[in-house]
């Protein structure tokens, strides 16, 4: 049992030194502090008013956090593959 927690949290600690979620984090910032953008998106939120939402479509700090929200999304789907594998393999050995 301590062998597969410590693979877990090796795991951990490669996803979250990966440039992906580092550039996610720095996106994110990124974005609260842009208070127009954000202003857009809370109205987007209340009216979810068509040309507001190619407004901030078109915004290229929100378009790079959704391309690298993507690509984590992508990743995740990837690892939740890999796990199944391991997990149906075990179901056979049973």
């Amino acid at each position: 049992m301590k062998e597969l927690v410590e693979k877990v949290d090796n795991l951990i600690k490669k996803i979250d030194s990966l440039e992906l979620i580092n550039d996610i984090k720095i996106l994110s910032n990124e974005i609260y502090k842009d208070k127009e953008l954000l202003c857009l998106i809370e109205k987007y939120n209340n009216s979810f008013d068509k040309d507001l939402k190619k407004e901030i479509a078109s915004n290229k700090l929100f378009h790079n956090y959704k391309c690298r929200e993507r690509d984590l999304n992508l990743l995740i789907m990837g690892i939740n593959q890999e796990l199944k594998k391991i997990n149906d393999k075990g179901k056979c050995l049973k």
